[in-house]
């Protein structure tokens, strides 16, 4: 059973997961960002760019294949993603859950349908200790709002 001060600082050492995320995804560092997943994450895709998502997607399954689809598209585009007034329960010694309000800006390359994304929306996530260390083990992205231009 984990006391007070021990919540807290896994809390905080979430928060730092979640930052770093934000900030080697859009600095394209793959290494790095492939860290960030256990080893068996699943990232639900359903809903990931827009607010009505269509028909069902499988989640991704696997650290690799995650990062695989991240790198697809985010590399051709210049990103700005934040995460703001994180929900974090603390279930057990290892496990949590998160839900990040979202922001991105995406400035998409010459040729595309349009110049510009701006997504509004939430992350989903659960998150287990591995090797000493959070990570996230589940994600999943809903919408509230997308602008383009």
């Amino acid at each position: 059973m984990l006391g007070p001060l021990e919540r807290l600082l896994a809390i905080e050492d979430i928060k730092r997961l979640k930052a770093r995320y934000f900030r080697l995804m859009d600095g394209k560092d793959w290494v790095g960002f492939a860290e960030l997943f256990s080893r068996d994450a699943s990232f639900d895709v359903q809903g990931a760019l827009e607010e009505n998502p269509g028909p069902s997607q499988e989640p991704i399954r696997g650290r690799a294949a995650i990062v695989d689809y991240v790198r697809r598209g985010i590399s051709p585009i210049t990103s700005a993603h934040y995460g703001h007034m994180p929900e974090i329960d603390i279930l057990t010694e290892d496990s949590a859950t998160g839900i990040w309000a979202l922001a991105d800006i995406l400035r998409m390359p010459d040729g595309a349908p349009f110049a510009r994304f701006l997504g509004y929306g939430h992350y989903h996530e659960r998150y287990v200790r591995e090797e000493g260390a959070w990570r996230i083990a589940a994600l999943k992205i809903t919408r509230l709002m997308v602008e383009t231009a």
